[in-house]
């Protein structure tokens, strides 16, 4: 009998392993079936403060970002208030970590004036270094005409959040916990932005990320497909952003999140025009991103063949942002944002796109805040977009220059809207309650060609000879002349 019992237990130990070892294995898998999906990827396994790449650790480094406007640092062109401790390598790796994570310090709550600032109402905290006192620093929102001092965090919080780095042109399959930012920099040059082979696809696998102080992942620096954008005199409603530098793909059966925060305006101590008689000058900006998941270059986030993944998106302020033009032709997204949900930002040039998967926005959790925003236009030309919560007087969708319907389906806390394909109108879900319809054709405030828009490829798919964010065979894109957003040739952009 002792034997039999030795025998038993044995044979239950072993069972209880290789069912753990099953479940291991079948994890693994997954992320495998992924991997084959992207020839030449690589696989980012987050571990909350650690990650290792292609199973290697990621190297990890002490190089920290501060702030703090009461003392002249001099370190940083236009920002006497930053400074930097710790180092980096003279050689940055592909990937890595460390604190250059940029926030919104905090501040004297007794410093902050309420202001005009660029037509807008906010509270301005001047520089108080002795040197650049008549520079503002930075401004908040006047939100319910107080100060927005949740917007602000001290560097032990900021301290809490790590940055991965990316630094280097691919696909990369993150999987995994990561508390901090990722922040996908190939170089603020126009080399990089006029380079169709500087693409970042970001593959969430099973991901959550959570960002306290900052944007979640943040696409500073990749290719702009629309990099000639500048020299047209005539907006494109219709921007062909299958090659877009900057690609999130939902992968099929993953449940993925995205947690972040804005960083509101700070500025530089440089006026964009020393000859402006206002009583406020308006300063050049040093950086500010409003969204969890932001781009400074146009993005495009899409699924897999089934459509079966999800990204929740969750913010304490603006929710997906873009510079420039954004898409989403896949996956299932949600949205949950304090204020606008989705937001394009360049005037009369910026388009959002929908052509496919489904997208449901529930914005406005704060104090105001439209579903989608485009300073420019929106084409609804697939999928599903479903917008709840919006209070007057914001927008459900509002377009600054017209919102094009081609196919798809809008919903509005519920209720379905019917479209005719070729509608073009300014809002829908308006503060007048209604669709706010210019009618089929008309020519919307804002000057667009009229007529109905082209097809076009379906952007963000895995093409049969490669995968999303793989550079096309042919040579890089030319760089336009004359100037980039903010900047020169050659020259870093203001952000």
């Amino acid at each position: 009998m002792k034997k039999k019992s030795i025998s038993l237990l044995l044979v239950l130990s072993l069972l209880i392993g290789c069912s753990g070892c099953a479940a291991k294995t079948e994890s693994e898998q997954t992320v495998d079936n992924i991997k084959n999906k992207y020839p030449d990827s690589h696989v980012i396994n987050l571990d909350s403060e650690s990650a290792k790449m292609d199973e290697d650790d990621v190297e990890e480094y002490d190089y920290t970002w501060h702030c703090d406007p009461s003392v002249n640092h001099d370190e940083v062109d236009n920002a006497p208030a930053e400074y930097y401790t710790g180092s980096l390598p003279d050689e940055l790796p592909d990937v890595y970590i460390d604190h250059e994570l940029y926030y919104y310090p905090e501040l004297d709550e007794a410093g902050f004036n309420l202001v005009n600032y660029d037509g807008e109402r906010e509270y301005a905290y001047y520089y108080n270094d002795g040197v650049n006192d008549d520079y503002i620093f930075a401004t908040l929102p006047s939100l319910n005409n107080s100060l927005p001092t949740d917007m602000m965090h001290s560097e032990e919080e900021a301290l809490e959040n790590k940055v991965l780095h990316i630094t280097k042109a691919g696909t990369y399959i993150l999987t995994g916990t990561w508390k901090g930012q990722i922040n996908i920099d190939l170089g603020d040059t126009d080399d990089i932005f006029a380079d169709d082979s500087q693409r970042v696809t970001i593959v969430l696998a099973d991901c959550d990320i959570e960002c306290t102080v900052a944007p979640g992942i943040i696409f500073k620096s990749v290719y702009e497909c629309d990099n000639a954008w500048e020299d047209r005199e005539d907006a494109d409603v219709n921007p062909d952003l299958s090659t877009a530098g900057a690609v999130i793909v939902i992968a099929d059966g993953t449940e993925n999140t995205i947690t972040g925060n804005n960083v509101f305006r700070m500025l530089k101590t440089k006026y964009k025009d020393d000859d402006s008689k206002d009583e406020i000058k308006v300063q050049k900006k040093m950086r500010k991103t409003d969204g969890a998941l932001y781009s400074y270059m146009s993005m495009v986030i899409t699924g897999e063949e089934e459509n079966t993944g999800v990204l929740s998106v969750n913010s304490g302020f603006e929710g997906v942002d873009s510079e420039l033009h954004m898409e989403v032709a896949g996956g299932k997204l949600v949205i949950n944002s304090q204020d606008d949900g989705m937001n394009v930002n360049e005037d009369d040039v910026s388009v959002i796109i929908f052509t496919g998967g489904e997208v449901e926005i529930n914005a406005a959790l704060g104090a105001e805040g439209d579903g989608v925003d485009s300073n420019g236009y929106v084409r609804i030309d697939g999928g599903s977009v479903s917008v709840n919560g919006i209070r007057v007087p914001d927008s459900a969708i509002d377009s600054e220059d017209g919102i094009y319907y081609m196919s798809g389906t809008i919903t509005i806390d519920g209720t379905v809207e019917e479209h005719e394909s070729g509608d073009v109108f300014r809002e829908t879900g308006n503060r007048n309650g209604g669709p706010g319809e210019m009618g089929r054709g008309e020519k919307p405030m804002g000057g667009r060609p009229e007529g109905e828009m082209p097809d076009k490829d379906f952007p963000g798919e895995p093409p049969e000879d490669g995968v999303p964010g793989e550079p096309p065979k042919g040579a890089p894109g030319e760089r336009p002349e004359g100037e980039f957003p903010g900047g020169k040739p050659g020259e870093k952009p203001d952000r």
